[in-house]
């Protein structure tokens, strides 16, 4: 499913349980790779919010099919804590192969951030599914001319600019995008400006109908269900929502007509929904 949200292209499959890709052409970038899809296989960087499945199975065809074609090894980001089992795993694949692969998983820490290219930094954040499970937020930093200089004519900031002892601006974080990834609604961390202030925030939203809420299915599996997702959006001040990873026990007409019915007014225009096809199922 190709969706353009807030001027961002986004490159979305996903089912819950079966498989999860968001790629994002503009940024070369990828996040989870349950599934290699033809925007995915372009990206050059992978980052993975966790390790199930349905979320890392499509990295073996993914560095496989990169090789074949001879594009350039991709830059694999996991959360530090599960670097090394990603790269034992990487290089089992290489070893199958009988050739390995040169790509590295490069771990992030709780509180860091790692440079994706063109001022972008990717910055993890707390969830609750799969220990060690990160919600990933894409920033980008920009220079902002400092109120004293506004105004000054083009000589003059040009000027100044050849001056090192004057500091003409200052760094600023554009939040552009927040990916949860999987995780339950009680303890995902809003807090982190570059969450909260996402231009879009894409949150997972696996059980949408009342026999799940009533037999705490979401709680059990550590997922969002529909009806947790107004005290989310109460928290944030996004532009827009994307819902995605939906169960594969919702069929397609399901899917939508359950979430328009319950989002909450001030919200129905601004989120968008990736309802999964027939043909994504097993």
């Amino acid at each position: 499913m190709q969706l353009v949200v807030e001027g961002i292209r986004i490159d979305v499959r996903s089912l819950g349980g079966i498989a999860t890709t968001i790629a994002f052409p503009e940024w070369s970038l990828c996040i989870d790779l349950g599934v290699v899809t033809q925007a995915a296989l372009r990206c050059d960087t992978v980052a993975f919010t966790h390790a199930h499945a349905d979320h890392v199975s499509g990295l073996n065809q993914f560095l496989g099919v990169r090789r074949l074609y001879g594009m350039r090894p991709p830059r694999l980001i996991t959360s530090a804590a599960i670097a090394g089992p990603m790269q034992r795993l990487v290089d089992a694949m290489g070893e199958l192969q009988g050739r390995p692969f040169e790509s590295v998983v490069e771990g992030v820490e709780p509180d860091g951030e790692i440079e994706v290219g063109r001022g972008l930094r990717l910055r993890p954040f707390p969830v609750v599914h799969q220990e060690h499970a990160v919600g990933w937020s894409l920033v980008r930093r920009v220079q902002k001319l400092r109120p004293a200089y506004v105004g000054l004519p083009g000589p003059e900031i040009a000027r100044l600019k050849a001056d090192d002892s004057v500091e003409l601006f200052d760094p600023i974080d554009d939040p552009l995008i927040a990916v949860t990834g999987d995780t339950q609604a009680e303890g995902l961390d809003l807090s982190h400006p570059w969450v909260r202030r996402a231009r879009v925030l894409m949150i997972e939203t696996t059980f949408l109908d009342d026999e799940r809420r009533d037999s705490n299915a979401a709680k059990v599996g550590k997922h969002v269900h529909l009806d947790d997702l107004p005290a989310i959006l109460a928290g944030v001040e996004a532009r827009a929502v994307v819902l995605y990873h939906v169960s594969q026990v919702y069929r397609p007409a399901e899917v939508e007509s359950a979430i328009r019915g319950r989002i909450p007014e001030a919200w129905r225009n601004r989120v968008h929904v990736v309802v999964p096809g027939d043909d994504e199922r097993l």
